[in-house]
């Protein structure tokens, strides 16, 4: 499925000394989906790497860690950049008790 960056939010202010915290919801993608290169080329000049995004996909949930984005600022024009997440850590799947 395609991205919607409706479905990012970030979580509180951006922490331009550290990582931001976002939050997604995409329940037409698995979390494979999301993590593939340049699903989220569109947030690309909002997302930094090291940011972490708290994911729901349509089998579960996840935490993804930006660990590429090569937009540029800095060239004219600005280069709009590939953004590449980690593999989606699975949370919230077993319940032992």
């Amino acid at each position: 499925m395609a991205f919607e960056r409706k479905n990012l939010q970030r979580v509180g202010p951006q922490n331009r000394g550290g990582p931001s915290i976002f939050t997604f919801v995409d329940t037409n993608s698995t979390l494979a989906e999301i993590d593939l290169t340049g699903f989220m080329n569109v947030a690309a000049n909002v997302l930094k790497v090291g940011d972490w995004i708290m994911g729901r996909g349509s089998n579960g949930y996840g935490i993804f860690i930006v660990v590429s984005n090569t937009r540029d600022l800095t060239a004219s024009p600005p280069i709009e950049g590939v953004v590449d997440l980690s593999n989606a850590v699975a949370v919230g799947t077993t319940d032992s008790d």
